[in-house]
């Protein structure tokens, strides 16, 4: 089996400020063609307009603006804030994060497949479809390809960065987060008129690291070993195309951190940022900003649901 997180990391990707940053990440870059003027009028008013939305007006994800290296970028920050963690415990059994080398074939007693389960909200992928995720032959006729184009040099030097990053995110990214998702002990319901404007405090129990929600897959293990493995592709696309260094990024926005209007200069991840000792006083008001940011998706009854989106797991 993998092996837990040092429950340190665990209980800072757990904290609700770390938990609604994620998601309002996630929703905003990925819904906001689809708010009304109001809505969007009133969140960029928060600081929360993304430069780069993920998706255009007509729904079509948006290869070309940037927001793909906005999602490696992003990404990237996480797992340097928490190497950052693990340095500070010294766990000489998890020292620092290590992505997959290959994502694991079927019957891989380290990594096994959870079954199927049945939805009965509605929200998730339809049980059909979360099935064939988690099949051998999706393993072998999917995986393996993605495996081998995002590792080619000749097709990473046929795409941009930004490119690159949107491709991984509506296919890999999205199969593997359910291919190795378990059914969550409960469903968490999108905030709204009937379950109330903010995400229940509940939802926020370290327990709750369900692998097909962004407002909890990054406290689960797997979450850092999938997302090690596109971020190496980062670097396979920098060795393909003769870039050095760290200066290449274009896409930078992690989301309004606090205290810190332009995070591009700060040379602060997302979640160090959001504990960083020097900005106390911008704590509590930031944690009010993103209920705020919440408040309005919630008013606009519009949510995106990242794993189940219909573009997800197509070959390009």
């Amino acid at each position: 089996m993998s092996a837990p997180l040092p429950q340190p990391v665990v209980d800072t990707m757990a904290k609700r400020e770390h938990r609604l940053h994620h998601w309002l990440w996630h929703e905003v870059r990925n819904s906001w063609n689809s708010y009304p003027a109001d809505i969007q009028k009133e969140i960029a008013n928060l600081g929360w307009k993304p430069p780069r939305p993920a998706f255009d007006k007509a729904g079509q994800p948006d290869l070309k603006n940037g927001c793909g290296e906005d999602f490696l970028y992003m990404h990237r920050q996480m797992i340097g804030d928490v190497n950052a963690i693990l340095a500070g415990v010294g766990d000489p059994g998890y020292p620092r994060l290590e992505g997959w080398i290959v994502p694991p074939p079927p019957g891989d007693p380290d990594f096994p497949v959870p079954p199927a389960w049945f939805d009965p909200t509605g929200q998730g992928l339809p049980f059909d479809r979360l099935q064939r995720v988690k099949s051998d032959i999706v393993y072998d006729k999917r995986f393996l390809y993605w495996q081998r184009t995002f590792t080619d040099p000749a097709f990473l030097r046929s795409v941009g960065l930004a490119e690159l990053g949107v491709i991984i995110e509506l296919t890999i990214h999205n199969a593997m987060h359910m291919r190795w998702a378990s059914s969550p002990a409960a469903s968490r319901p999108d905030p709204g008129p009937t379950e109330g404007e903010q995400i229940g405090t509940e939802w926020d129990d370290p327990r709750y690291n369900f692998l097909g929600d962004t407002y909890s897959s990054h406290v689960h293990p797997i979450f850092w070993k999938l997302h090690g493995w596109i971020d190496d592709r980062v670097e396979d696309w920098k060795v393909a195309n003769g870039v050095f260094g760290n200066d290449f990024w274009k896409g930078t926005w992690v989301g309004k951190m606090p205290g810190r209007p332009d995070q591009a200069e700060a040379g602060m991840g997302v979640h160090a940022m959001l504990e960083h000792p020097d900005h106390p006083e911008h704590g509590e008001h930031h944690g009010s900003e993103v209920e705020q940011v919440t408040r309005l998706i919630a008013k606009s009854g519009i949510f995106h649901r990242e794993f189940a989106n219909p573009l997800s797991y197509m070959i390009w």
